[in-house]
């Protein structure tokens, strides 16, 4: 009956002046590709020819009655070939449905699969080959379909292919992380040599702003990584691209999304819940501060540790508010205790400047709760420093690489070129090893 197709075919494709061999597909081989091995050359050839014979089938070649059809090759058309002709958009609504299906309830399955079949409105040949299948396969096809991302050829060539890959625990993903930290390793080394060549100066306390940044940007990433044992909603390693190398991007997206549709993005939540960030900020930034005015004054380590701690951890607005102030309160305070003005001003500067991108960030935060607030939640631009992980590294890094060792632009282009290549390289075999290990047709025929 199947042959119907091709004799149809030729009919057709000679009353159109058309060559047989352009009728015949020659890109159909990944559909058999899989089962090579099992069968001789004149039988993949067969094969092919039928699939070419579907493809090209119009509604009035589909037979009346439903035949049995291998699945093997009905699988394949209907998942990936054939895609087009069912409204795919209607699957990422059924999966809450899906949760509630008994696999072990025929009736439930039947039902299911009615319903599924009612909102993808298939075409007439699609619902031909899929009517082909036993019940336990269209549940199969229809449950991946839902379930996992949309399959490909290659996924159909690797069906029988086991791969167990993660990208975030492969030593890919790794090696990445390995030098974002070396990266930002090297920036802070060299924003503390600035400090300790200008130990007088205000900027001082801009430099100590950048430390917090760089410091609470490696924190998520550290979180996001460990997430992996903890299926949170932070397991996917997506912060590295969106918060680090796309950062300022991302914050123009998603604070457009803030203002507009009161949405507020899983990394603004990964910034604002990591536990002991606050703490663990005032340590880095008294050291910076501390260290370049150790010989002003032993006092202002502890002054700048703890106006750092408190604008840190500030996440409401009334708090954000008064640590500035009191920030500005505590200058003639450290004036007196260290008798330089430059000390002061830059243990205010600090304080008051992460105070700011921390209430910035708090609003940003609040807003997932709270619907109501106005014209506050224009302040959360300034939270747009945490977004700047990549300009400040990129910054201070080349400019250690030309003030320290005296390279050329040239070669600083080259070193970038090199770092991006590299990380990119990692990245794409990583997540192409990933999709293989994802494979949403692994299995799909054990329910034969």
């Amino acid at each position: 009956m199947l042959f119907r197709f091709i004799r149809r075919l030729k009919n057709r494709a000679v009353k159109q002046k058309r060559q047989p061999q352009e009728v015949i597909e020659t890109d159909l081989n990944w559909i058999w590709q899989p089962f090579e091995n099992s069968s001789n050359f004149q039988f993949s050839a067969t094969v092919k020819k039928v699939a070419a014979a579907i493809i090209e089938s119009s509604a009035d070649d589909i037979p009346t009655i439903t035949l049995e059809v291998d699945p093997r090759l009905v699988i394949p058309l209907c998942a990936i070939q054939l895609q087009d002709e069912i409204n795919l958009t209607q699957l990422s609504s059924l999966k809450n449905e899906l949760e509630s299906v008994t696999v072990e309830n025929l009736d439930n399955k039947i039902e299911f699969v009615d319903r599924v079949l009612s909102k993808i409105t298939p075409k007439q040949r699609w619902l031909y080959l899929f009517n082909s299948l036993t019940l336990e396969l269209k549940f199969a096809l229809l449950f991946r379909l839902i379930n996992y991302r949309r399959p490909t050829r290659n996924d159909w060539r690797n069906l029988f292919e086991k791969i167990e890959y993660e990208f975030k625990k492969g030593r890919e993903y790794l090696i990445v992380l390995t030098v974002v930290f070396l990266l930002s390793l090297g920036s802070v080394i060299e924003i503390f040599a600035i400090m300790l060549n200008q130990p007088k100066s205000w900027v001082n306390g801009l430099m100590a702003i950048t430390i917090v940044v760089v410091w609470s940007f490696l924190i998520v990433l550290w979180r996001e990584f460990k997430a992996k044992e903890e299926k949170s909603e932070l397991s996917e390693p997506t912060l590295l691209m969106q918060l680090g190398l796309l950062g300022p991007w991302t914050f123009c997206q998603e604070w457009y999304r803030l203002l507009r549709k009161n949405l507020v993005w899983e990394g603004v939540t990964a910034l604002y819940e990591a536990k002991g960030v606050a703490k663990a900020l005032a340590v880095p930034l008294a050291v910076a501060v501390g260290v370049a005015w150790a010989v002003a004054a032993l006092l202002t380590v502890a002054a700048v540790g703890t106006v750092a701690w408190a604008a840190a951890g500030a996440g409401d607005v009334a708090v954000a508010v008064g640590v500035p102030v009191a920030a500005a309160v505590s200058v003639p305070v450290i004036v007196a205790v260290a008798g330089d003005v430059a000390v002061a001003v830059a243990c205010a500067v600090a304080g008051a400047g992460v105070a700011a991108i921390g209430s910035g960030l708090g609003i940003w935060y609040r807003a997932k709760e709270k619907t109501d607030l106005g014209w506050v939640r224009f302040l959360s631009i300034l939270a747009f420093p945490w977004f700047c992980w990549f300009p400040i590294v990129f910054g201070f890094t080349s400019f250690a690489l030309y003030h320290r060792l005296s390279w050329e632009w040239q070669s600083i282009s080259l070193f970038w070129l090199v770092i991006f290549g590299f990380c990119t390289v990692l990245w794409v075999r990583g997540k192409e090893l990933e999709e293989k290990a994802r494979n949403p047709l692994r299995g799909i025929l054990d329910g034969q």
